[in-house]
């Protein structure tokens, strides 16, 4: 049997260290953690003890571990979106194949950048879009290449992010600001515009684009409101963004759970809803019950790395989770539309916004011999294909396991990553060459939204936002 694959880990934050990493934990035999560079002490010191990682191999900053001898094959490079262009290509020339979070850089030049010295450097550089790994998006390429739809004539792609996701990643969060992090359309939206041409396996040839920050302004505030939840705001009892109702209860994030769930968890959830003391109470009895209570998972650890009652609340009074989502200093849309036409004349609609009762995806394809209608959601997932002439309608169950991120995505990308170093796997699709085109359109998406004019894909590669 071969040995693990040896990795390093560079920002053991949410994705870093939550998302990516316990596939470690999972499958020791085939990756193992063995260098972690992670500023937040205390973060620092929880992966390091996760993962047995001895002293002399925990450091502060990316630059003092890639300054060491390579300590393995590969690098997860998961620092915050500002922060991928230096590590990634530090780790490239040190000679690490590199798994980088999305987006890879907040410029199309630094994206050009790190394909080229990947290229050149002679590493792997795989980007993390994790959907094109998820049962749902790899069964809904197979449905529109096998022709069942007919020929793709329009296509309607909605990410719908949910209103206290919104209010968590997106005002309060480290995404908030263009400034700080990059356009909600890159930040947030990637993902779909990678999937889209993948699925249709076509190139967009021209884009356009609207859209704007709306409800998130100081002038939408309620009467009164001050700059902190917890500062005896007037609007307390009503106001769906209020921190504490949000980060101790969890209910919208359990409705969206309910909404798009399934079979017995989802009745645990309703449960959960209804009764939560109950819950509670017969929880250690019942395994799929257990991850309930207590809740320790996103975005509670985004906020407390103990989500502990009390230091969720110690932090909504000091930190920035806890602020009022009128009275911060977020400038990304809350709502934006991306129009694209595609090789072979089909129109394409990508739709971003921040308002949605529940958290998911959904997508509409109409062909000339059938309608493919799906839905993704943080509960599960289908995909119902009704045919014209007959119209008989066949369902497919998507759904992920219990538990699993991103649609069962995270941890499929993983085992895709670790075979293609190793040489023994199907051709990656997520190496950032090919995901580059994707960051490229979000980034003309950003220009035709803020020029308010159509982008041609000739002018895709010479974008510099």
């Amino acid at each position: 049997m071969s040995k693990p694959t040896e990795a390093i880990l560079i920002g053991a934050g949410q994705r870093g260290a939550e998302a990516y990493a316990p596939y470690a934990l999972a499958h020791p035999d085939q990756l193992q953690f063995v260098a972690v560079a992670e500023p937040d002490e205390a973060r620092r010191a929880r992966f390091a003890s996760q993962h047995h990682i001895p002293p002399e191999n925990q450091f502060t900053s990316w630059e003092d571990l890639l300054e060491r001898p390579q300590y393995g094959a590969a690098a997860l490079v998961c620092t915050q979106d500002w922060q991928h262009t230096q590590p990634a290509l530090a780790a490239l020339r040190r000679g690490y194949h590199v798994l980088l979070e999305k987006p890879m850089a907040t410029t199309a030049a630094d994206c050009r950048n790190l394909v080229q010295t990947s290229r050149d450097s002679g590493r792997q550089l795989h980007i993390c879009h994790v959907l094109r790994y998820t049962p749902h998006f790899r069964k809904m390429r197979e449905i529109v290449q096998s022709g069942d739809l007919g020929q793709v004539v329009n296509l309607d792609q909605r990410e719908n992010v949910g209103f206290w996701h919104m209010a968590h990643s997106y005002v309060r969060g480290n995404w908030r600001n263009s400034q700080l992090s990059s356009p909600m359309i890159l930040a947030k939206c990637c993902h779909d515009l990678d999937v889209l041409p993948w699925v249709l396996d076509r190139r967009c040839e021209r884009l356009s684009s609207v859209g704007s920050l709306i409800h998130y302004r100081p002038e939408n505030a309620p009467p009164g409101a001050p700059p902190r939840c917890l500062d005896g705001c007037p609007a307390s009892q009503t106001c769906p963004y209020y921190a504490p109702w949000f980060y101790l209860t969890l209910v919208p994030l359990w409705r969206s759970f309910v909404a798009t769930g399934k079979g017995f968890e989802k009745l645990g959830m309703q449960l959960n809803l209804r009764a939560p003391g109950l819950v509670k109470a017969i929880s250690p009895w019942v395994p799929p019950l257990r991850r309930l209570n207590p809740y320790r998972e996103w975005p509670l650890t985004v906020v407390a790395i103990d989500p502990t009652p009390a230091n969720l609340e110690a932090a909504l009074r000091s930190g920035p989770y806890g602020r009022c989502v009128y009275h911060c200093d977020n400038n990304v849309v809350d709502h934006q539309v991306v129009s694209m036409a595609f090789e072979g004349g089909a129109s394409v609609t990508l739709t971003m916004h921040g308002h949605s009762h529940i958290e998911y995806r959904t997508t509409r394809i109409e062909g000339t011999r059938a309608r493919l209608t799906a839905e993704f959601g943080v509960g599960g997932s289908w995909i119902r294909v009704e045919e014209h002439r007959s119209d008989r309608q066949t369902v497919y169950d998507t759904s992920a396991s219990s538990g699993a991120g991103h649609g069962g995505g995270d941890f499929a990308l993983l085992d895709a990553f670790i075979k293609s170093i190793q040489g023994d796997c199907e051709p990656a699709r997520t190496t950032a060459a090919q995901a580059l085109e994707s960051h490229l359109m979000a980034f003309s998406a950003e220009q035709a939204r803020l020029e308010k004019r159509v982008v041609s894909a000739e002018e895709f590669s010479t974008v510099d936002l």
